[in-house]
């Protein structure tokens, strides 16, 4: 019997592209207002690779989105001799808008619905804020790469939803858009799962008993599934 239900968030319950696009795009005109001379010299395409390499230098922080983005600003501090303060201020206004997301239709319904019968909660790498966004009403528990020190699709990060849920794997569905992430962590660890393919991806290894396209046709799986 299903007790719990974990999702994903970016590209699960919004496509989180066109959210870092145009955080990035605001990002550079705040730079342009408060630090011309980071701006002058860091554009979008510099400040993503300066991201990646931070990401690569620092691989026992690798899994903490947040304290990569903080390193990489601060790392610009210190080249400019910018204010102590610049990195905060500066990872504060990117996630302004980071965490302005378009939900994909049906989802605020499918876990209001959701939320009745299962205890809900997240599995993420990332570093989203389910209070700014306004769906943290909808879910008991969050886990976060950056907490548990494992990236998915470490099994680490699933035991943790397990713990934190206090169910065993036969008890809870995870439902994510990444096959590799998603799916196969989940497999790895023995928990159910629904792969959400928004962009119908071919996967052979896939089971379309277990694939939905929409967030519609997760209850009506959910039901088959018990």
């Amino acid at each position: 019997m299903i007790k719990c239900i974990t999702f994903d968030l970016d590209d699960t319950l919004w496509k989180i592209e066109p959210v870092i696009t145009r955080a990035e795009i605001f990002f550079q005109k705040w730079l342009d207002s408060n630090y011309p001379t980071v701006s002058e010299k860091f554009n979008i395409e510099l400040l993503r690779k300066l991201m990646k390499q931070t990401s690569l230098e620092n691989p026992d922080i690798k899994h903490d989105l947040t304290k990569i983005r903080i390193k990489a600003y601060s790392h610009l501090k210190d080249l400019y001799n910018l204010p102590d303060d610049m990195p905060l201020k500066a990872f504060n206004y990117f996630m302004e808008y980071r965490n302005n997301v378009t939900l994909f239709n049906g989802v605020e319904d499918t876990l209001e619905e959701l939320k009745k019968k299962y205890l809900l909660g997240t599995i993420t790498n990332g570093n989203a804020s389910l209070q700014k966004i306004g769906i943290d009403k909808y879910f008991d528990f969050e886990i976060k790469a950056s907490d548990v020190g494992h990236m998915k699709p470490k099994s680490e990060i699933f035991t943790a939803a397990l713990s934190a849920a206090n169910c065993k794997p036969e008890e809870m569905i995870h439902i994510g858009d990444s096959f590799d992430k998603d799916v196969m962590g989940a497999k790895s660890v023995n928990i159910n799962y629904i792969w959400i393919n928004h962009d119908d991806i071919i996967e052979n290894d896939a089971n379309e008993k277990y694939t939905v396209r929409n967030f519609s046709e997760i209850e009506k799986l959910l039901d088959k599934i018990g």
